[in-house]
């Protein structure tokens, strides 16, 4: 998660109810928190496609990713 102050905090969860209340817990700590970052997924930036790659508590590494009209079947 983008805690709005220039870092990343990482949430751990064993199941998707603790991942819900450690996400509700970490919304209130952070009101002006920005988004959730998965690694692995895919994020949409000025219209290019990016994979999460790594996610470290100051940054965070994109791989750019082919366009799906560009690619060969």
């Amino acid at each position: 998660m983008d805690t709005g102050q220039g870092r990343f905090e990482q949430v751990d969860a064993a199941n998707k109810q603790q991942l819900e209340e450690l996400m509700k817990s970490l919304e209130g700590k952070y009101p002006e928190h920005g988004g959730w970052f998965r690694e692995g997924e895919i994020v949409e930036l000025k219209g290019s496609r990016f994979r999460v790659k790594r996610i470290k508590p100051t940054e965070i590494t994109l791989k750019l990713l082919k366009r799906a009209d560009n690619a060969t079947t």
